[in-house]
Order: C-alpha cells, then structure tokens, then sequence
C-alpha cells in the first residue's frame, strides 16, 4: 500500500477563487489481475475509460473530507488514486468545455460524448503559472542511480544557474539539499519507485548527460518487467522494448525455456517463459546482447502535466 495523502496536502495551494486540483481513481494496466491469462479490457485503453471516478478538489476542507471514500474505493475496486499537481480554475475549465462544443457544433458532423467533456477539459486546462512542476518517475531499477539523476537536473538550465547564482558548488548533491524544498523539490513514494517533483527543466540536456553516464559506466536496460508464478515467469516488455522480443524470447530459448509470446496491444507484448533456467545466466546473456546493440537503460519518463500518486491499495 501507498498512501500519500499528508504528504501531498501540504503541496496543494488554493490562493485564487475557483482553484482546484484534479484527481482520478484510474486502473493500470499493470495492476490488471491477468486471470488465467486473460487481460481484462477494464484496465486497458486510454485514460477516461480506465478511470473509475473524478474529483475536482476545491479546498484542503473538501481533499480531507474525500480522503475515506477515495481509500474505500480504490480498496474496493482495485484502482489507484491520482493526483495532477499543477493546479486547474474553475472559469478555465468551464472556458474550455464551451470552446470545445463550439467546435463539435460549427463542425456539425461529430459529436463526442458530453461525459468525455469534464476529464478531457480539466486534463489539458493547467493554471499553474511560474509554479508548474514536472514529474520524474523513476522505478525501483532506478533508484540506484537517483543521486546521479539530482546532478544531472541540477546540471540543467534554468536549474543550473539558480544554484549557481546562489554560489553552492551545484555538481555537488550534498552542497545542495538545503535548497532542494525552496525549489521545489519533493519525493513522491509510488508503487515501485519514486515521482521527483521539480520545476521545468532542459530536456535534451538531462538526455544528453543521461546516455553519456550509461555509456561511461555499461548501464544496460534491464531485465523487462517480470512476474513470477508456480509455472512461468511473465515478461512485460513495453516502449523500447518491443523492438527486442524476437532476441529476448531468443535468449530464453537458449537457456533452455520455454516460450509463449502474447501481444496485449501495440504497447505492451508479454513473454510467457518456463522456470527450468538459471535466471543470473539470462542476466549475463542479456547485458552482452544490450552491449553490443547499445541497448542502454533509458532515461526516467519525464512528464510535463501528469498525475503522480495519491494512493494505491
């Protein structure tokens, strides 16, 4: 379990009238339990259809007052609670839903359904200003290097030159953590890892150092996301993945498993594998095949405007 909820409820900031924050009880399609094997379409698809319930939050009054049945939902349903913490106004929102009607209506040809118009207007309306953060999702793979990822952030324009206006020697963490809150700085427990919020940053700069580090030190990517169970061990291979299935299940075979492949979608392609191999010998195999494809690990999903965790069950 995760619950984040004092955490978060010191972030949150109603200064303007109609300030609000946007939250969500959504399934993930990892969390989707695979019964027999079988993916249940409820956990798949974009983000509306996954999302059991919306809130707009209005005030700390109304986030403490929704906290027992927020929890009792995801409990009950098996979903998580998210929240974006880039604030959302009332008047932007309603603002958008009329632009969009207005649209559908001098189109006079499609019409989305007016449930969609809520959660489609208060994802794109955010009304942070100067206080917009990003998230920087990072899984428990890469929690050995979060050190190294505060660097290469600091290392980043503007970020860069805050920290050097205030005379710290920013290329070192320790020198640095005592600013680290004032700029906004936090860490976000998730499922599996962490959410870095920070302020906006130089993406291509935070790239570029992040392939030079893996490169200098052979960080490879990782074994994909795996699940075990009494018979076979479970594959998840996603994004940059999927341009490797055919080596990966290839590896296994090698070693001796057996290999079933299922494509859930153009996303996401699980490999089905039997336990009868050593699982360190696929560990060697795989850092050899990902050092001569130059198959490194990549960098943390960065994201501009999206949800980090309130609670999961």
């Amino acid at each position: 379990m995760v619950n984040n909820f004092d955490q978060i409820e010191k972030l949150l900031k109603f200064e303007n009238e109609g300030d609000c924050y946007y939250v969500q009880l959504l399934r993930r399609q990892s969390d989707d339990p695979m019964i027999d094997g079988i993916p249940d379409p409820a956990y798949h698809g974009n983000m509306h259809s996954r999302s059991l319930k919306d809130y707009l939050i209005s005030s700390i009054e109304h986030f403490q007052e929704l906290k027992k049945e927020m929890i009792q939902l995801c409990d009950m349903f098996n979903v998580r609670a998210y929240i974006r913490l880039n604030k959302r106004n009332y008047k932007n929102i309603a603002l958008k839903m009329l632009r969009h009607i207005s649209e559908q209506v001098e189109s006079g040809e499609t019409y989305s359904s007016p449930y969609h118009l809520v959660s489609s207007a208060t994802g794109s309306v955010c009304q942070a200003g100067d206080e917009k953060t990003w998230i920087i999702d990072m899984d428990a793979e890469y929690l050995p290097y979060k050190d190294e990822v505060y660097r290469m952030i600091l290392g980043c324009e503007p970020i860069k030159s805050y920290f050097t206006a205030l005379n710290e020697e920013w290329g070192i963490l320790l020198d640095v953590k005592k600013h680290l809150i004032e700029y906004n700085f936090t860490e976000i427990p998730t499922k599996h890892g962490i959410h870095i919020i920070t302020r906006p940053f130089n993406k291509k700069s935070f790239a570029d150092q992040w392939t030079e580090y893996c490169q200098a030190n052979n960080i490879t990517a990782p074994i994909p996301q795996t699940k075990f169970d009494e018979t076979q061990i479970h594959f998840s291979l996603t994004d940059k993945y999927l341009g490797h299935v055919d080596s990966f299940s290839s590896i296994l075979q090698g070693l001796g498993a057996t290999v079933i492949i299922t494509k859930i979608d153009k996303n996401k392609t699980i490999v089905h594998s039997s336990t009868n191999f050593n699982f360190s010998d696929l560990e060697k195999e795989w850092h050899k095949y990902c050092v001569e494809k130059s198959f490194w690990m990549k960098q943390p999903d960065i994201h501009k405007d999206n949800p980090t965790i309130l609670y999961v069950p």
